[in-house]
């Protein structure tokens, strides 16, 4: 069963090239975090697709762990040493100023919690305008994403169009 999911995780990305060069002209973009599912979804992309066929976004959050951190500018070195395109991005206010966590709790008034999770929208999920973006997520970490269709449109910000590769791997019991 998992060879099936990894086949049908192979194609769906491939399609996704496909579909960003077709209808976009530019590269498809694998959003990777530092964590599992990221490491999954680049190992994957590596795999099976062309090093010009896509790109690997880091947006920094100012808060991510160290050991993270470390493990993020090491992997996009061997994505760079092998031809491949991976940036970092420090997310910036619309002054132009490089945002943080603390400004962002100072600008909001409170701490981001589970259910209030303003840090996300502002330091994580990447502004790539009319991309095709990849992302490496389980559906078993949350309710909202269990039956989430593989491609999905996401932002409605001044016609911003991302769609997302959604959880290849559902490792249940």
């Amino acid at each position: 069963m998992l060879d099936a999911r990894i086949a049908e995780a192979k194609k769906a990305l491939q399609l996704a090239a496909e579909i960003s060069q077709r209808f976009y002209g530019k590269k498809l973009v694998i959003t990777y975090s530092g964590g599992k599912d990221s490491d999954v979804m680049l190992t994957l992309a590596v795999d099976v697709l062309d090093a010009r066929e896509f790109e690997v976004i880091n947006n920094h959050t100012s808060v991510d762990a160290p050991p993270t951190v470390k493990h993020i500018r090491k992997v996009f070195r061997q994505l760079r040493e092998n031809g491949i395109e991976a940036t970092i991005f420090y997310p910036i206010d619309a002054d132009g100023k490089q945002l943080n966590m603390t400004k962002l709790i100072i600008k909001n008034k409170y701490c981001p919690t589970r259910t209030a999770r303003f840090c996300c929208k502002e330091l994580k999920e990447s502004r790539v305008l009319n991309r095709i973006c990849a992302l490496g997520v389980r559906s078993d970490e949350s309710t909202n994403r269990k039956g989430r269709d593989l491609f999905a449109t996401r932002g409605k910000d001044g016609g911003e169009s991302k769609l997302e590769l959604a959880s290849f791997f559902r490792l249940t019991m």
